[in-house]
């Protein structure tokens, strides 16, 4: 190993103390929020972690989990109740036809009342009677057009006719 030998410091030599340069006071906040910024989050969760804070950060992951979980289970029983205060109405409804129906079944198991029905809508007689009807007499009704044997007449002629009566009577 020929060579020259590692510098070693003089031991003579006076000792100058090197003073790193600063840079001005505005760059240096704005490096200084730099930094923080990118350590902000790792320091936050870092925070988070220690100390009382994981019972909060579990609390609050915990309160959002719970209301994803459980609002689909909840829009499923709002939209039930809905239906069944929707189904209640119709089955009221339903129970007053059944009511009205059967107040008529019993009207109709009445002989006397099914004799009339029978004479009345079906014009139903027993043996041995008549049956006639009343006709009602003829009224005069008024004429609200002309009589149509003029139309008639002009329906019947060729086209021709009709066109040449169509062009005289514009002039």
């Amino acid at each position: 190993m020929t060579g020259t030998p590692p510098r070693r410091p003089d031991a003579h030599a006076p000792k100058v103390d090197r003073v790193p340069r600063r840079a001005p006071a505005p760059v240096q906040r704005a490096a200084s929020g730099v930094a923080r910024a990118g350590h902000g989050l790792r320091g936050l969760w870092v925070d988070a972690r220690s100390g009382q804070r994981p019972l909060l950060v579990v609390l609050v992951v915990s309160i959002i989990l719970g209301v994803v979980m459980l609002s689909g289970p909840f829009e499923r029983y709002a939209d039930g109740r809905t239906r069944v205060e929707a189904m209640r109405v119709t089955a009221a409804a339903l129970d007053e036809e059944n009511a009205r129906l059967e107040r008529r079944a019993e009207h109709l198991s009445d002989p006397a009342e099914l004799e009339r029905l029978a004479r009345e809508e079906q014009g139903m007689i027993r043996p041995g009677e008549v049956p006639y009807t009343l006709v009602p007499p003829e009224v005069d009704r008024p004429v609200i057009s002309a009589p149509r044997g003029s139309e008639t007449d002009q329906l019947t002629a060729p086209w021709y006719a009709r066109a040449w009566d169509t062009v005289r009577g514009w002039f």
